[in-house]
């Protein structure tokens, strides 16, 4: 409970409404929740980028992402791997890799 009476939720975790200390605490005290938060803040992490760069997503793009992360590793990995910066990284290099290869040449009838 926080201070007011009300009920901490994981979302108050995520959105850093909550001191560090009391984050910790609850956290500790809801060990089963570790995991889902951790993936929270990394979708959080990924949804604000998104938002920088002026990205439009479907609405309930947060939500399904986070359904598809709670059951695939892989998944899990690459957005770490977005998220470190490797990922643009190494897209940006694919990109200018790409585009220095030679234009295919359109036959013409």
């Amino acid at each position: 409970m926080t201070d007011d009476g009300e009920e901490i939720q994981p979302a108050d975790l995520v959105d850093g409404a909550l001191d560090p200390s009391a984050s910790h605490t609850w956290l500790a005290a809801h060990p089963e929740a570790v995991t889902e938060v951790e993936i929270a803040r990394r979708v959080r992490a990924l949804m604000a980028e998104l938002r920088a760069r002026e990205v439009e997503v479907p609405a309930d793009f947060e939500s399904r992402l986070m359904e598809r992360l709670r059951g695939d590793e892989a998944m899990l990995s690459l957005l770490d791997l977005w998220l470190s910066g490797f990922g643009r990284a190494l897209l940006e290099l694919l990109d200018a890799l790409f585009a220095m290869l030679p234009q295919p040449i359109m036959a013409t009838a």
